[in-house]
């Protein structure tokens, strides 16, 4: 992936459209082809905990959380560090590591990545790969498949902290109960 292309992944959840973390020229194209507006986020997609570390901060119970369900299909909302604000105006991002070897091979490969579903903004996210090549194969440069992986069709479920309490932003895979 070079700088400013796209690319479709496999994820454990569902395929997911990606960027290079800080290509503004490939983000740009996530919102267009999307048609998602530009006030919501795109998350980042990890292989390792030490890749937050110049982007998010997060304390033990965040740590505990991570530990215990990444990879996998939690994402995590955490405050962003001065240097990734600087960088991005993010004051906050959802983070999440997710299982899928393909995945994690391609952020090992690439970096960080900023990745979301693989849909048109308001519609199911996309699992045929004739679909996929039909709807997003002339905006991207790969089409990686999901193999033999076998993966869930939930979305992650993504959370937040307020007041020290767990906030379930959308559930998905992950129950409540689980993660207090």
């Amino acid at each position: 992936m070079n700088k400013g292309e796209l690319i479709v992944m496999p994820t454990d959840t569902v395929y997911g459209l990606a960027a290079m973390l800080y290509d503004e020229i490939a983000l740009q194209k996530i919102y267009e082809v999307k048609g998602r507006e530009q006030s919501k986020q795109i998350p980042l997609l990890i292989s390792s905990i030490d890749q937050i570390k110049d982007i998010a901060t997060y304390d033990k119970k965040i740590k505990t959380l991570m530990d215990r369900f990444w990879p996998g299909a939690l994402t995590i909302v955490m405050n962003t560090t001065d240097e990734f604000i600087k960088k991005t105006g993010e004051s906050t991002i959802a983070i999440r590591m997710p299982k899928h070897p393909k995945a994690l091979a391609l952020i090992d490969e690439y970096g960080v990545l900023r990745v979301t579903s693989l849909n048109k903004s308001g519609e199911p996210p996309l699992e045929s790969i004739e679909e996929i090549k039909k709807t997003f194969g002339h905006v991207v440069s790969e089409i990686y498949e999901q193999g033999d992986y076998l993966k869930s069709h939930v979305s992650s479920t993504v959370i937040t902290f307020k007041n020290n309490k767990v906030i379930i932003l959308r559930q998905g895979a992950i129950m409540l109960d689980e993660l207090i």
